[in-house]
């Protein structure tokens, strides 16, 4: 299995989601540099943070990769991560909207798209509602996501 959930979060949602995580027996979290891993058995998670940082918040996400690209598993605990993952991506959009469109903030004429790939949890959402942060996927991009 391979696959990522992208989502926007701010602080209140990632204590949330921490809290959340070390409540299931088993999981623990590993800080790393450029992504966190949710660790269970033998196998991981990764755990990619939003960040908020001068008036942007950029994407998060978890993504699981339990085969390599022949296909064969790259950890003996596979079923078990896999059933987590799909745990956790459900726990997410219980807690998300995902009615947002994107468009280019450098175009003369920017057209709005409707995206169904990126999630935005409940207290980001209320950040973006009351203050001017913008929502990208990367800081430095120049495609906004915004509430449809």
């Amino acid at each position: 299995m391979r696959s990522e959930f992208q989502y926007f979060m701010n602080q209140d949602d990632h204590v949330d989601f921490d809290n959340h995580l070390l409540s299931i027996d088993g999981v623990s979290i590993k800080q790393g540099k450029h992504f966190d891993e949710i660790l269970f058995d033998d196998g991981f998670i990764q755990y990619q943070r939003s960040i908020l940082e001068d008036g942007i918040l950029t994407s998060g996400r978890i993504a699981i990769a339990s085969t390599d690209l022949e296909g064969s598993y790259n950890f003996s605990s596979h079923q078990a991560v896999e059933a987590l993952y799909k745990k956790l991506r459900s726990w997410l959009k219980k807690r998300s909207i995902n009615t947002l469109v994107c468009y280019n903030e450098k175009s003369e004429n920017p057209a709005a798209q409707t995206v169904k790939n990126f999630w935005l949890l409940t207290g980001a959402e209320a950040m973006l509602n009351e203050s001017a942060i913008k929502l990208k996927q990367f800081k430095s991009g120049n495609v906004v996501f915004n509430l449809a």
